[in-house]
This record gives C-alpha cells, structure tokens and sequence, in this order.
C-alpha cells in the first residue's frame, strides 16, 4: 500500500510539473493580444509619439541583407534601401501614390501586399487561410502559417530604450507585414507554394534555394 501511495504521489507531481510546462508553453506561444492592451479605433491610422526602429527578430531564420524599417512620429516610413514612404490617414503612401489602404471594417487593400489581410478581434493581420502576423505588447512580430510559426520574426524598439507608443501598433504591424511578406514570405507561407511564390518569389536561403528577392522598388508596383 505504501509502494502505491508513493507511486501515486509521483505521478500527480509529474502530472502537475507536464501541466505546468504546458501553461508555460502556452503562454509563451501566445503573448497577450495588444487589441486587449492598447484598444486603438481601425481608422485612421495612428501614428507613433516616437520613432520605432524594425529589424531582425528572434527566429532562428537567415535573413535578408536590409530587412529593417523605421516608423518616424511624422507618419514617414522608411522601407529598406531606403525606399520612403508615409501614412497619411488611413492610406500609406510611397511617392505621391496610394499602396496600402486599411478600410474601416479592418481590411487592406493595396499594391503593398500581394495578399488580401485583415485586422482580427484580438490585433492579428491575417489573409482568408489564416496566415499574417500578430504584433506583441514587447514589439515583437510573430508570424503565423509559415517555417517559423509564432516565433519573432520581426521586432520594433525606440531609439532610446524607452517603453513605445502602443497606440500606433496597427501601423507596426503593417509595416511589418509588407517587409516581411516582400523579404521573408516563407515565414508566412511554406516555401514552394504557389502562394509563397506569388509575395517574392519565395525566400528560401534557409532551405538551401537560390531564389530572388525583389527590392523595394518592386514591390509597389
């Protein structure tokens, strides 16, 4: 009797230990929504008090040379090769022409993206097969439906350190998304794919492929 108690004892503290492990997986699977933290209207898009400076994130991925951006707090965007663009309301543009646009029920629609986004209750972007990125209270992009699924692929800080504006993360998150889905498609979509393709013609170093990533003066068009 008493070797089936100790038995017993055991496999209830392991069986605590495994849930434990899994909450803790879980909760660093999915961060808190930043819907929830920072509650921001559709439109027009907001536009940070600071400049947020983007880059690498912390998936284990090879990225593209130039995969940054920074969101200064006149709305100006600066994409890679220092491609400039700007928010004005609830458009982006690049020149003096509209790429991006975010409708008031939460779509975008635009040259910028080569696939059709929208906003979800709790702040993802995500196409019709549920693929996009969800943007972190910590400035981390985590991407959904590709090699790196729910890992940062992705990450915007301030200049100074300081805590950002989370009022604006809708507009990170679009930026995020077109650098993203022009430089780095197959953290959105498996490489191979038609879909995958059809963003930038694939991005696939990590797999051993030579495959051609359009620069940005390509992508608006």
């Amino acid at each position: 009797m008493r070797e089936l108690a100790r038995i017993a004892v055991v496999t209830a503290a392991v069986s605590a230990g495994g849930l434990a492990a899994c909450d803790r997986l879980q909760n660093a699977i999915q961060a808190p929504s930043i819907a929830k933290t920072a509650p921001e209207p559709l439109t027009p898009v907001a536009i940070p008090a600071m400049t947020m400076k983007g880059g690498r994130g912390d998936a284990d991925a090879t990225y593209p040379a130039d995969f940054v951006a920074t969101v200064k707090s006149d709305g100006t965007i600066l994409f890679p090769q220092h491609t400039a663009g700007k928010i004005k309301e609830s458009t982006l543009l690049v020149g003096s022409e509209v790429v991006l646009t975010v409708n008031p029920d939460g779509t975008l629609k635009g040259i910028a993206l080569k696939h059709h986004y929208a906003f979800t209750e709790d702040g993802a972007l995500l196409d019709e097969d549920g693929h996009g990125v969800r943007i972190g209270p910590d400035g981390g992009v985590r991407a959904i439906g590709g090699e790196w699924r729910y890992q940062s692929v992705f990450s915007w800080k301030t200049e100074s350190g300081d805590p950002w504006d989370k009022s604006a993360w809708r507009t990170l998150e679009i930026v995020a998304l077109v650098v993203i889905e022009n430089m780095l498609p197959t953290a959105l979509r498996p490489a191979g794919t038609g879909a995958a393709d059809a963003g930038a013609g694939g991005a696939g170093k990590d797999k051993g492929l030579d495959i051609h990533i359009p620069p940005p003066s390509q992508w608006f068009k």
